[in-house]
C-alpha cells in the first residue's frame, strides 16, 4: 500500500483550488411580486413543510399548508388567471389544479378531493368518456378563467399524501421551474435562524461513497456556532463539508428544510447552494446533493456544501466539484452561512489544519467494478447485462455485483445483487437477465423481473428479446426473474356482499398481490363502467347519481403486472 507523507506537498502549486462563484446564488431577487399571491385557503396560513425539504428521491417543491387535520377546506385561486390543467393520479399530486397567472407564473394546489363545480363537472364526464379515471388534462385560457380569491376546489388528502394539507407551488410558467413562495411576500413570517446540528468532513481522495462521513464535533445556539476543538486536524489533504440543519418559523415541533448556505476558507467564498428555481427533472440531484449512503442505512440527512462530480443540480453556487485541496499544514479559518429564505442567518465558524499520517490509502473492494459518472458503466456477466447512463451515478461507485441460486420453483434465474440500497441512481438503467432453465410457452408470458431495493418491491413484465427479459429501473438491489400465476386478491371494505347501503356515501374494495402493486382495476354497475378513485390498493366509489335507488350488481376486474386477473360480483341495495 502507498502511504501518506509529506511528499504529497510537492504536488500542489498553491493552498487551494479554486472554481468561480456563481453570482445567481442570492437571498433575495428582488423582481419577484411581493404580495401578489394570497394565502389560498381562508384560514391562517400554518405550515407542515417548507420548500426545499429533503425528501426521498426529490426536493419538496412546494409549501405544505395545514389544514387542521381537516378536509374539504375551501381552497381559492392566489391570483387572477385561468385553470390551465388539471391532473388526477394515485400517488403524486392525487387531484391537483394548475392555474396561469398574467404576471408569467403558475400555482398549482395539491392532494385535493373535488374541483369546484363546472370544473368538476366537465372532468366527471371525459372520465366516463375516456372510462379512465386518472386525467391529465390541458385547457386553453376562456375555458376555464378565475379571480383572485375565487373558489377553485376543496382539499383533501388524495394522492401521495400521509394527511390532511394542501399542497401549493409557484413555477415559473415559461420554464416551468419551481419557485420558493417564501420570497412572494405571502405573509409569512419567520424570525427564527436555522439551527446547525453537526458539521462533517469528507476524505475526497476517494468516492464519497467508499467513505465515511467525519464529524466535526460543535457547539453553540442562537445563530452562533464553532467547533468544540480550537484548531480541528483534517486527515486528508482533499476535503469537502457537510452539514445537519433544519429551520424553524416559530416554537413548535415542525421543522423545516433550509434555504441557503455558503463556505468561505479565509475570507474566500468556496461553494454553497441556494434552494429556488428548482425544475422537477432537476429535484432527483437531492440524492446527489445529501449523503444518500448515511441516509440510507438509517443516519440523519447530510447535506454536501459542494456538488459531487456527477451531480448537475442549478442549486449549486460553483460548477465544479468543491473539493477543498490543501498543500501546506497552516491552520486556516473556515465560515459557514446558513439562511432561511428571510434573511435569518447561522454562522458556524472553526478553524482546522492538514496533519499529514501514514495511513494506508483506501482501495476499492475485491472484485468491484469502478463505475464513474460522467461515461456510459455496463456490467456484463454470462447471464445479466446492465447499462447505466452517463448520468447514472453522482460519484465513483466500487460497484460490488454477485449471484446465487434460489431454492424457490417459482424463481427463474438467478438471484443477481446489483451492488446495494445505499448507492443512488439518477435516470433508469436497462437490465437483461437469461433465465436459468428453458420456461414453457404457456408460462412465459407470466414471468415478471422484480427488484426488492431494501423495502422497496418492484415487479415489471418486461420485454422478451433472444431469450433474454429486459426491463428498466431506477434502484438498485437485488434482480430476479419471477413465474406469477397467482391472481390479486380482492376483498369488499367496509361492508357486506348484499347489503343495504342506504345511509353510506361510499363503497370501497381493497386489493393486494403477492408481488407487487395490482395493475388495473375496472369496475362495472349494472352493465356500465363506473368510476372508483385509488389510494395505494384501496379503490372507492362515492355515490351519486349513477349509484341511485334499488338493487345493483357491481362486477370487479382486478388485474396484476403478471396478467393474472381476478374478477369478482357482488350486489348491494340503495
Amino acid at each position: 500500500m502507498k502511504k501518506i507523507t509529506a511528499a504529497i506537498l510537492l504536488s500542489f502549486n498553491s493552498l487551494f483550488s479554486f472554481a468561480p462563484v456563481n453570482s445567481q446564488v442570492l437571498i433575495f431577487l428582488p423582481d419577484y411580486p411581493q404580495s401578489y399571491f394570497r394565502d389560498p385557503l381562508g384560514i391562517p396560513i400554518s405550515l407542515a413543510a417548507n420548500f426545499g425539504e429533503l425528501r426521498p428521491n426529490h426536493f419538496h417543491m412546494g409549501l405544505d399548508i395545514r389544514t387542521n387535520q381537516r378536509e374539504n377546506l375551501p381552497v381559492y385561486a392566489a391570483a387572477k388567471g385561468y385553470v390551465s390543467k388539471i391532473k388526477i393520479e394515485k400517488s403524486g399530486f392525487g387531484h391537483a389544479i394548475y392555474i396561469n397567472h398574467p404576471n408569467g407564473y403558475t400555482t398549482l394546489y395539491a392532494h385535493l378531493n373535488k374541483f369546484y363545480d363546472p370544473l368538476e363537472d366537465f372532468v366527471t364526464a371525459k372520465q366516463y368518456a375516456d372510462q379512465q379515471w386518472e386525467q391529465e388534462v390541458d385547457f386553453e385560457p376562456n375555458q376555464f378563467p378565475v379571480e383572485k380569491g375565487q373558489l377553485i376546489a376543496y382539499s383533501g388528502n388524495t394522492g401521495g399524501s400521509e394527511g390532511p394539507h394542501l399542497h401549493f407551488e409557484i413555477r415559473d410558467t415559461k420554464t416551468g421551474n419551481n419557485l420558493n413562495p417564501w420570497i412572494f411576500g405571502m405573509g409569512l413570517t419567520d424570525k427564527m435562524p436555522p439551527t446547525i446540528y453537526k458539521l462533517y468532513y469528507y476524505d475526497r481522495r476517494y468516492s464519497t461513497y467508499q467513505v465515511k462521513p467525519l464529524p466535526i464535533p460543535i457547539v453553540g445556539d442562537r445563530a452562533k456556532y464553532t467547533s468544540k476543538q480550537s484548531v480541528v486536524t483534517l486527515t486528508s489533504p482533499v476535503v469537502s463539508f457537510g452539514i445537519s440543519a433544519e429551520d424553524k418559523i416559530h416554537i413548535s415541533s415542525f421543522k423545516y428544510g433550509i434555504y441557503e448556505t455558503a463556505l468561505s476558507i479565509d475570507g474566500i467564498k468556496r461553494s454553497g447552494f441556494a434552494l429556488n428555481n428548482i425544475s422537477y427533472d432537476d429535484t432527483r440531484y437531492v440524492n446527489g446533493s445529501i449523503d444518500y449512503k448515511t441516509r440510507a442505512s438509517g443516519g440523519p440527512y447530510i447535506q454536501h456544501l459542494s456538488r459531487l462530480p456527477g451531480n448537475h443540480s442549478t442549486i449549486f453556487s460553483t460548477a465544479a466539484d468543491g473539493k477543498i485541496v490543501l498543500a501546506d499544514t497552516l491552520i486556516h479559518t473556515a465560515e459557514i452561512l446558513v439562511k432561511d429564505a428571510v434573511g435569518n442567518t447561522s454562522t458556524l465558524t472553526f478553524k482546522f489544519r492538514w496533519s499529514p499520517s501514514t495511513t494506508d490509502d483506501l482501495v476499492f473492494p475485491q472484485n468491484s467494478i469502478n463505475m464513474a459518472p460522467g461515461k456510459a458503466n455496463t456490467l456484463q456477466m454470462d447471464d445479466i447485462e446492465a447499462d447505466f447512463s452517463p448520468k447514472a451515478f453522482y460519484d465513483t461507485v466500487p460497484f460490488v455485483y454477485s449471484a446465487e441460486l434460489s431454492k424457490d420453483t417459482k424463481v427463474v434465474s438467478a438471484i443477481h445483487h446489483l451492488h446495494n440500497f445505499t448507492v443512488p441512481v439518477h435516470d433508469s438503467f436497462m437490465v437483461r437477465i437469461k433465465p436459468t432453465a428453458l420456461i414453457p410457452d404457456n408460462l412465459k408470458d407470466r414471468i415478471v423481473m422484480q427488484l426488492i431495493s431494501n423495502h422497496k418491491i418492484e415487479a415489471v413484465k418486461g420485454q422478451w428479446k433472444e431469450g433474454w427479459m429486459e426491463a428498466k429501473f431506477r434502484d438498485l438491489g437485488l434482480v430476479k426473474l419471477l413465474i406469477d400465476t397467482i391472481p390479486p386478491r380482492v376483498a369488499i371494505a367496509g361492508w357486506t356482499n348484499g347489503a343495504n347501503l342506504r345511509n353510506k356515501k361510499s363503497i370501497a374494495i381493497a386489493t393486494s398481490d403477492n408481488v407487487d402493486d395490482v395493475k388495473s382495476f375496472t369496475a362495472f354497475l349494472d352493465g356500465n363502467w363506473l368510476m372508483f378513485s385509488r389510494k395505494n390498493n384501496t379503490f372507492t366509489h362515492l355515490f351519486d347519481k349513477r349509484t341511485g335507488p334499488g338493487k345493483h350488481e357491481l362486477v370487479v376486474e382486478v388485474e396484476d403486472e403478471a396478467g393474472n386477473v381476478t374478477e369478482r360480483t357482488y350486489t348491494f341495495t340503495r
